[in-house]
């Protein structure tokens, strides 16, 4: 969503060879980023609403709609600390859930996760399918172990696994996925200096730091409440699953859960053919 504008020229690490960060402070408190490289031993694949290991998964997917969200004001250089205030412009952007559907008609609800590249409505896009650990795959890297604690925390809380939509009200939906995807952007682009995902929740900021915004006072009240929420009583664990692209954004999404109701019909179909079996024999 973000561009060259942001002053990002860093080369995209390949997805099957990516770095993830891993973030120190120096002297000066100047934040240092140290990449750590690892290949993917394995990627996600999602199976009856369960992320499962295999290798070499693909997503072939058109991008049919963006979901609800806003039009925020950002803006990144990521060079900044995570609590630095220096002047920084900004820029109109997309911050809305996108749907993807596959040739079978298969749905994926998705969320951004690299401010770098960009999406086009009707393209087709062949994802790779990868742990969420391993995204963004162009710089600043990876998220990693920890961020990923917080982004599943932030799926847990806030994502219906029924709809993979925002929870709540539908007439909150729009301030509400805005002020999500920020929440996923400030997790995955900021520069922390913390260690551990207690710290990092703890200098979330939309203020102050290699990414901000200024979004309107309700989606701020969504960012806050949101950003408040996370690691409260222990970090909540959901799978969440990444899919990457050399030349398009990358995305998270959720494992979509049948509804209650959905699964009970599933059950009773499947008595009433086990009972046509055995009748027949």
């Amino acid at each position: 969503m973000l561009n060259q504008d942001f002053g990002v020229g860093a080369r995209r690490a390949s997805v099957s060879h990516v770095a993830a960060r891993s973030e120190s402070a120096t002297a000066s408190g100047a934040l240092t980023a140290a990449p750590r490289v690892g290949s993917l031993a394995a990627v996600a694949t999602f199976v009856g609403g369960v992320l499962t290991a295999t290798a070499d998964a693909g997503f072939v997917a058109t991008f049919q709609s963006y979901g609800a969200g806003q039009n925020v004001s950002c803006g990144y250089r990521s060079s900044d600390a995570w609590n630095s205030t220096a002047s920084m412009n900004f820029y109109s952007i997309r911050a809305f859930q996108h749907q993807f559907v596959g040739p079978t008609g298969a749905e994926r609800l998705t969320w951004c996760v690299e401010l770098y590249q960009s999406i086009t409505l009707g393209s087709i896009y062949n994802f790779t399918e990868v742990p969420v650990e391993s995204v963004p795959t162009s710089p600043p890297g990876a998220m990693g172990v920890t961020r990923a604690t917080i982004v599943r925390d932030l799926f847990a809380r806030w994502i219906d696994p029924a709809t993979q939509l925002v929870v709540g009200d539908p007439t909150d939906r729009a301030a509400k996925s805005a002020a999500f995807q920020l929440a996923l952007w400030e997790v995955t682009q900021e520069n922390f200096s913390a260690t551990d995902a207690a710290g990092m929740v703890s200098q979330m900021s939309l203020g102050q730091g290699a990414f901000r915004s200024s979004p309107t006072s309700t989606t701020t009240g969504w960012y806050d409440a949101i950003r408040a929420s996370l690691g409260v009583g222990g970090f909540q664990s959901v799978s969440v699953g990444g899919l990457a692209h050399d030349t398009a954004q990358d995305q998270v999404y959720g494992p979509r859960v049948p509804a209650p109701g959905a699964v009970a019909l599933l059950a009773v179909a499947g008595l009433g053919i086990r009972r046509r079996r055995r009748d027949g024999r």
